[in-house]
């Protein structure tokens, strides 16, 4: 009988001090271009390149907004951009006690669905101009119906070569209005492509490798809407791949204008923008591709989940039941969010409320993700965000003095535009942010002083203009119901933010 051949010795781990010596080998052959990033980011090394452009976009054919006067005085808006700007200007030579300030964004920015004269630019104008009267402040209002973040961030190229002294930022509401591709980009799909998309040396030796191409789509000139076709509604559809691409060039765009601020080292306040989620259901519900049985018993939950005379406890039920067999639901999100929200049960309702609104197959509000991105690239570059969404935020669904993380629906005159008291507390958030910026002290006396302004200042709107903001709110709440087609067949005076 044989004997058994011993087994071979087994293989000595590395010691502490082999591991060492590997990682002290590592870091050594990593610190050059760890220095090299580093140098390139204390010095700001920005190539233009990497800021003007847009990945998906060649907007070389852009117009500018501002355009000299015939006295050469002063830079105003032409009538030719009426159609989704307001009239604002400002003078062409800056004098020395002057601050001027651009605010930049869509509709919210510009006051709608009344005008600029309610709009928050105009209280911080009162404010700042009652807190530090030792200075001239020109608060320009860039709000641009409808525009969404790459629009903007021409706007910002532009405006950035005015002598800003603070650029406000309030954007995010806008990013899934236009038709665009995103089929010839690859995004950073896990963190270290993220890493190295944000990296100034990847960037640089990217840019020195890769022969330059251009597959970038044409930026129309006349902003066009998909709600603004007859078929806008239709033109909506379940489709996660599209929206990550939304977000991605999202993220891309707001990156780029934070970094044209921070190369023309001019301050950016970058505004959370807020939005309603209580009286504003998901404008467009489309089921999932269910199979016949799934969807006959969906219907059946959906039927209890629907009536209003069954025990709130049962419906609430039948919606989880719904949400079982379909959980991207944004009808059935909304219908069990405000059954709780109604009972008092805040953690369940924000669950199911903005989860509606992130759902929403026709996304006319911010959703989680563009949110999340503009706070984490805000804290990422030290930015401090103006969080809009919490400032809504005061009572819970008794009215009672208590925020339950979920904004207050009468701060809202429509899915995502504030009422004029609503636009007077951000005035009060973007000028404490500018006035601290500056080193302006806030007093009592300067204060009382403000609400004094804006009560002379409200009291000199005639009823005319009132007026027009119920019937431009009128037409809005057509439009974003997916009726802008029959009420307007060439897209005119059809709006988002």
């Amino acid at each position: 009988m044989s004997r058994r051949s011993p087994d071979p010795p087994l293989p000595k781990l590395p010691t502490r001090r082999v591991w060492l010596f590997r990682l002290v080998c590592l870091a050594i052959a990593l610190l050059p271009f760890i220095a090299a990033e580093l140098y390139l980011r204390v010095t700001h090394r920005v190539d233009p390149q990497d800021l003007a452009s847009d990945p998906i976009f060649d907007s070389s054919g852009q117009s500018p907004l501002f355009v000299l006067s015939s006295d050469s005085k002063r830079r105003e808006i032409p009538p030719s951009r009426l159609n989704f700007f307001r009239p604002a200007s400002f003078a062409a030579d800056k004098r020395e006690n002057t601050r001027r300030i651009f605010v930049l964004g869509g509709s919210t920015v510009q006051g709608r669905p009344y005008e600029t004269e309610t709009a928050f630019a105009k209280w911080m104008q009162l404010r700042l101009d009652a807190q530090d009267p030792s200075h001239d402040y020109e608060v320009v209002n860039c709000g641009g119906v409808s525009y969404a973040s790459y629009r903007i961030a021409i706007l910002l190229e532009e405006v950035l070569r005015y002598q800003p002294d603070v650029i406000v930022l309030y954007t995010g509401h806008n990013e899934y209005l236009e038709e665009r591709s995103y089929s010839t980009i690859e995004w950073e799909s896990n963190p270290l492509q993220r890493l190295a998309q944000g990296s100034y040396l990847v960037r640089s030796i990217r840019r020195r490798l890769r022969p330059p191409t251009d597959h970038r789509q044409d930026l129309p000139a006349e902003l066009k809407t998909r709600l603004d076709f007859v078929d806008g509604m239709a033109r909506y559809v379940r489709d996660e791949q599209w929206r990550r691409g939304v977000v991605n060039h999202f993220r891309v765009t707001l990156e780029r204008m934070i970094g044209m601020c921070d190369a023309a080292d001019v301050p950016l306040l970058v505004c959370v923008p807020t939005s309603d989620v209580v009286n504003t259901p998901p404008l467009k519900v489309q089921m999932a591709d269910l199979d016949q049985a799934a969807l006959d018993d969906f219907h059946r939950h959906q039927a209890i989940a629907e009536d209003s005379s069954l025990a709130v406890d049962q419906r609430l039920a039948a919606c989880k039941a719904c949400l079982e067999i379909d959980p991207e639901h944004a009808g059935i999100h909304y219908l069990a969010g405000v059954l709780h929200w109604k009972h008092g049960r805040a953690k369940q309702a924000r669950e199911h409320l903005y989860a509606a609104r992130d759902h929403d197959v026709c996304p006319l509000r911010a959703t989680t993700p563009v949110l999340q991105t503009i706070v984490q690239l805000a804290e990422g570059h030290r930015l401090r965000p103006i969080r809009c969404d919490q400032l809504f935020d005061r009572t819970d669904s008794q009215w009672r003095p208590i925020p339950d993380g979920i904004e207050d629906p009468q701060r809202f005159v429509d899915h995502v535009h504030p009422t004029i008291a609503g636009h007077q507390e951000i005035a009060l958030a973007v000028s404490d942010a500018v006035m601290q910026w500056f080193q302006i002290p806030v007093t009592a006396s300067a204060d009382a002083s403000y609400r004094e302004r804006a009560t002379q200042h409200l009291a000199s709107l005639d009823e005319t203009y009132f007026a027009r903001g119920k019937q431009r709110l009128e037409g809005l709440q057509n439009w974003a119901a997916g009726r802008a087609g029959k009420l307007s067949a060439d897209g005119k005076n059809v709006e988002a933010d």
